[in-house]
């Protein structure tokens, strides 16, 4: 927690945009708002549930809204679908981890979802990813199960029962596996995954081809072609929030981060060389316009280097609230 700070009081520096993303849940007062949420514990909100170091302002301008935004969802009545997208190393799994602790610490029948999950198991994995310029075992378009994740989503909302598999990072030497799978019964579905919701965009022809090696071009080609595949899924999103980096490159120290976080808590360590690879591969993959602009997103967070909140962008987009408002 951050020292000297009264848990009862919102963290200063309120990002441009928060008021009127509180309004798109139909919060018209901050200080309503926030006063709710200090009922139930404010930032320390199931704060030991958070896997990695947290400040108060990340909880206060993305946490708390992103659970506001979950219980409107639960108002609707039915199984709604909300997407996460950021780039790696943003903190995304560790902000969807704790929003579904914090959903249970408040009785919310919510899950937690990754594309990451729906990675193929090591075999199909390992073919998948053969001869990518990059060297690495996962996260390109193609590597993923799409068509398991559509019906994990389709029975579900048939049944109300979701069944996903689960995945180990840490598995076959930082390689990862599949390792079992989860079962449950919830009301809204919080998914999220890197490029989670890119679409193709009109792109500058520099933007494709500068810097790139054939090699790499190739291998673009190859993930914008599969990223076809991918839209099935996006169109199943009920809402999209997109926590943006200022630059792309931001991720690379981010993502570093992260996996001294993993490390500590795994014994799996990355060499160097296999973070710069990754590192190039997020940058060189997809056109970088294309994980600026999000055509499905209804809110954008801007983020500094330093992960704090800059400004909140509320697109047309943004689902309001039902006949039941949030606010009671």
């Amino acid at each position: 927690m951050d020292p000297d700070h009264n848990v009862d009081s919102m963290p200063q520096d309120v990002p441009v945009g928060f008021e009127r993303l509180l309004a798109s849940f139909d919060w018209f007062n901050v200080e309503d708002w926030w006063n709710r949420w200090v009922s139930h514990g404010g930032v320390t909100l199931a704060r030991h549930h958070w896997s990695a170091p947290v400040v108060d302002g990340w909880i206060a301008f993305v946490g708390l809204p992103l659970l506001s935004r979950v219980e409107l969802a639960l108002h609707q009545g039915e199984c709604v679908v909300l997407g996460v997208s950021a780039l790696p190393g943003c903190g995304k799994s560790t902000l969807c981890s704790w929003v579904k602790s914090a959903s249970q610490h408040l009785g919310w029948p919510v899950e937690h979802l990754s594309l990451d999950d729906f990675y193929w198991p090591a075999e199909q994995l390992e073919k998948s990813m053969r001869g990518n310029p990059w060297s690495v075992p996962r996260a390109l378009p193609g590597s993923h199960d799409i068509d398991g994740l559509v019906q994990s989503l389709a029975t579900w909302k048939e049944t109300g029962l979701i069944t996903a598999p689960r995945f180990d990072k840490s598995l076959r030497n930082g390689r990862g596996d599949r390792c079992g799978s989860s079962s449950s019964r919830p009301k809204v579905v919080l998914i999220e995954g890197w490029f989670l919701g890119v679409s193709p965009l009109p792109s500058i022809e520099t933007e494709i081809l500068e810097g790139l090696s054939e090699h790499e071009l190739a291998w673009r080609s190859r993930a914008v072609s599969l990223l076809a595949d991918y839209q099935q899924v996006w169109t199943l999103l009920d809402d999209l929030w997109h926590l943006r980096a200022v630059r792309n490159d931001q991720s690379s120290r981010w993502k570093q981060q992260q996996l001294a976080t993993l490390e500590h808590q795994s014994g799996v360590g990355y060499r160097s060389s296999d973070l710069a690879d990754f590192n190039r591969m997020v940058l060189a993959a997809l056109p970088p316009s294309w994980l600026r602009m999000l055509p499905l997103s209804s809110a954008v967070i801007d983020l500094t280097e330093s992960r704090d909140v800059r400004e909140i962008h509320v697109m047309d987009r943004q689902l309001s609230a039902s006949s039941s408002s949030a606010t009671g």
